[in-house]
């Protein structure tokens, strides 16, 4: 039977800031979301017989998997007959605050609404995806956004396309519920929060080096891990104009105006056998290809 293929970006938070906690247990934030050049590859195939078959290099159970997850919503939603066979090939690193796993749910969910030929209602579609994870309305739309709430009141943002970017693999995990844990409920209280204003201008009009984000996880993943620092210091020392820790971690991000020094700091990475992939901030998400 006819399948596809379509590739599931990763994410980098360009700021980040929990603002409060909401009385069903989750954190309010505000966020500036931006897809980049890293993918997972996923191969979809429809079959006829009712199972749901999920194949590829995941670090987690069958029963916790979004792609698992979101076929099941899907086929319930959409009275679906017949099952699907998914493969996935992963190449975003798990545990390291980049959104491997809600951008394969995301991608999942486009590829089988496409490979279906069914249209759907956006709101009603991120209304689901938000239950499989906050981040996974961000991948069902625009490739920049501010994230509110949750991560799902989403404001788009044109896309900056004259940057280059680094992408570092740590090379552990990073646990987000832990880290979540950590955060001091009293700092909300002399938190300065960044507007959607704010935002918007800095990363819009402003050079990276200028932008002045923030991340609310930063002091705590500091004193977590030492290689954090260390990280950082050479992206710095080889011109980065901004650089972070992306999420709760544990990826280190850094931007540059310059290829030739984004090149230089990932050489020097490789020297001290810390691995880092070279990508650009996508300005729109790739389409499903039929095979």
């Amino acid at each position: 039977m006819t399948g596809l293929k379509i590739l599931a970006p990763a994410k980098i938070n360009l700021h980040l800031q929990v603002t409060s906690k909401r009385n069903d247990g989750y954190h309010n934030l505000i966020s500036l979301f931006q897809m980049v050049s890293l993918y997972d590859e996923i191969y979809i195939e429809k079959i006829k017989n009712n199972k749901i078959i999920v194949e590829g290099n995941f670090d987690c159970a069958l029963k916790d998997n979004l792609i698992y997850k979101a076929l099941h919503w899907l086929k319930e939603l959409y009275s679906v007959n017949g099952g699907f066979v998914i493969n996935c090939r992963k190449n975003i690193p798990a545990g390291a605050g980049l959104g491997g796993g809600s951008s394969d749910a995301a991608a999942v969910l486009l590829g089988t609404l496409s490979l279906l030929k069914i249209e759907t209602d956006k709101d009603e579609l991120c209304k689901g995806a938000l239950e499989l994870g906050s981040d996974v309305p961000f991948f069902l739309g625009a490739s920049t956004a501010i994230a509110m709430g949750r991560g799902e009141d989403l404001i788009p943002l044109k896309t900056r396309t004259d940057l280059f970017l680094l992408i570092t693999e740590s090379g552990f995990h990073s646990s987000t519920r832990e880290a979540f844990k950590m955060i001091n409920p009293d700092s909300f209280k002399t938190m300065k929060v960044l507007s959607p204003g704010d935002i918007n201008r800095r990363y819009s009009d402003l050079s990276p080096s200028e932008w002045d984000f923030k991340n609310s996880f930063h002091s705590y993943l500091y004193a977590q891990n030492p290689l954090y620092e260390k990280i950082i210091t050479l992206l710095n020392k080889h011109g980065a104009e901004y650089s972070s820790i992306t999420g709760t971690g544990s990826s280190v991000f850094a931007v540059f105006s310059d290829m030739k020094k984004a090149i230089s700091a990932q050489k020097e990475l490789k020297n001290n056998n810390i691995l880092a992939h070279k990508v650009k901030m996508l300005a729109n998400r790739p389409k499903p290809v039929y095979n």
